[in-house]
This record gives structure tokens, sequence and C-alpha cells, in this order.
């Protein structure tokens, strides 16, 4: 499947209420398994291995997070894509303890294992870039931040 694919504009979510990782972690999984992305499982699966495995990336220009967990939770392939109201503090990828604010957050749901680290590859190329962050946080829309992020991805 090509990264493209996996990009939903339904799974766009802009000015997300969320206070917290666990306010973040319950709203996403609730519209993730409404749509039938994922299973009941999904939830517990990603709160616990943020635990253990930390996804925040402090970058040049903007802080990421990029939840995710393992296939087995996740019925059909996606990137959801959020941005939450309020910068939300994540634990430094690499780090125990190292929290950082998060600007947006990429939630990964992948069925192949093999596709995880060329998605992985994709976002890190495309986080680096000056033009796609910008991208990022000029289009405050759904449709236009689908449209751009889809654009970026065909690339």
């Amino acid at each position: 499947m090509s990264e493209v694919d996996l990009l939903h504009e339904e799974l766009v979510f802009l000015d997300v209420d969320a206070r917290n990782t666990e306010d973040l972690f319950l709203f996403i999984g609730e519209e993730l398994e409404k749509r039938g992305y994922v299973k009941s499982t999904f939830i517990r699966a990603i709160t616990e291995r943020e635990e253990l495995y930390p996804t925040g990336l402090a970058l040049e220009q903007i802080n990421i997070g990029i939840p995710h967990t393992d296939p087995e939770h996740v019925n059909k392939g996606f990137v959801a894509v959020v941005k939450n109201k309020y910068k939300l503090p994540f634990i430094h990828m690499g780090t125990e303890n190292r929290q950082i604010l998060i600007d947006y957050f990429f939630i990964l749901g992948i069925k192949d294992t093999g596709d995880q680290v060329k998605l992985l590859q994709l976002l890190m190329e495309k986080f680096s870039s000056l033009e796609f962050v910008e991208g990022l946080q000029s289009n405050q829309e759904q449709h236009t931040l689908f449209s751009f992020i889809k654009k970026k991805f065909e690339e």
C-alpha cells in the first residue's frame, strides 16, 4: 500500500479539545473505531506503547508526535492528523522523561510492519522540510490541510 493511500480526509482533526495524552488517545481511538479503522483494543494499546516507547520529536521548526501501536489493533491502515487546541506535553523519543510540547500529532495505523519504516522515513523527510512545516501551520481547515498533506506525500 502506498503511503498516500493511508491518508483520508475524515481523519484530519483540527481544534481538538484534549487536555492531556489520555484525552487525545481516547478521542482519536473512539473516532477511529467508529469509522472501522481500529479494534476496541487500540486505545489501551497505543497508550501502553507510548508509555514504553515515547514518540515525541522536537524538530527544528515544529514538535511532532507520531504515536502508533502494533498491527493487531488496526483493521485498515491510516495516518490520522490531529492539531489540538493546545500544545500537549509528550515525552521525547529515546528518552524516559524529557517532556516537549507537541504541535501536531500524526497517529499511525500500520497493518504491515514492513510499511512502518517506509512511512516513518517519509514523515521524517517531510517534517524536516520548512515548506512542509509552513504548509501544516498555514492550512487551518480540514479540506485544505488534507489536500496539502496528500500533495506532499505524492511528491
